[in-house]
Parts: C-alpha cells; structure tokens; sequence
C-alpha cells in the first residue's frame, strides 16, 4: 500500500509541475480567456 501512495503522489507531482511550467505567464486558464489589451497601454507603445 505504502508503494501505491508513493507511486501515486509522485505522479501528482510531476502533473502538477508540468501545469504550472505551461501556466506560468499565461493570462488565462487553459486558454479559455483571453482578456482585452487596455486602450491606455495601446497608446503608451506607440
């Protein structure tokens, strides 16, 4: 049983890490919104 566990918890580790390398510095979660650039940053680039 103590090896499941440990079988078990090591795969929710690396899940876990792998989303948060993909997640790190996105706007969204899981790509499913995208929120809108500020006017005021729009004219600040130019």
């Amino acid at each position: 049983m103590k090896k499941l566990t440990e079988k078990l918890l090591r795969k929710v580790a690396m899940f876990s890490r792998k989303a948060a390398i993909k997640a790190a510095g996105a706007a969204s979660v899981c790509n499913c919104h995208q929120p809108k650039e500020p006017a005021a940053l729009k004219k600040l680039a130019k």
